[in-house]
């Protein structure tokens, strides 16, 4: 099974736009790391994150001071914003598994060391693919998504038309 290990803000674009249940349906191990779910603010986005975590279904890796350490000594090629990104890269790397975040710096440094690495749009292409969602309601996921507007509007797009065209 391909592990997965995720950041903040994929966690709070798949809560947000309702897709949350969904991800944890795939075929995946999903992970992320302590000081990720400590980073996530809003009680209730926290309490969801915690019944997947109690079910089994995400796997919070707890850091221990060393690793830390080692996150923070990590040389990237890309300035990444802080430790809570290098702990998912160094977990990362480790694992050598696959990552998901909304961060261009985190993305360009996972690619550069040749980690497959995805975003919010990805995970409701693999949740439409899973065919986990009515169309009607990945458009609606992505409609949600699209408020950020840090987000791509074409690759954005692109999924519109793919699930529109599909229905």
């Amino acid at each position: 099974m391909t592990i997965i290990i995720t950041d903040t803000n994929v966690f709070i674009d798949l809560i947000q736009s309702g897709a949350l249940r969904h991800f944890f349906q795939l075929n995946f191990e999903i992970c992320t790391t302590d000081l990720v779910v400590e980073e996530v603010k809003v009680p209730e986005q926290q309490r969801q994150l915690e019944i997947y975590h109690a079910s089994g279904h995400l796997k919070i890796i707890a850091l221990e001071s060393g690793e830390i350490r080692d996150a923070v000594q990590l040389p990237t090629r890309w300035e990444l914003k802080g430790i809570v990104d290098r702990t998912v890269l160094l977990k990362a790397i480790h694992l050598q598994c696959m990552v998901l975040s909304g961060d261009g710096n985190l993305r360009k440094e996972c690619e550069h060391r040749r980690l497959e690495v995805h975003g919010s749009i990805w995970v409701i292409r693999e949740i439409w693919l899973a065919e986990l969602a009515a169309p009607e309601q990945l458009l609606e996921m992505l409609e949600v998504l699209g408020r950020n507007t840090w987000l791509p509007e074409k690759e954005l797009d692109k999924m519109r038309k793919e699930i529109g065209e599909g229905e």
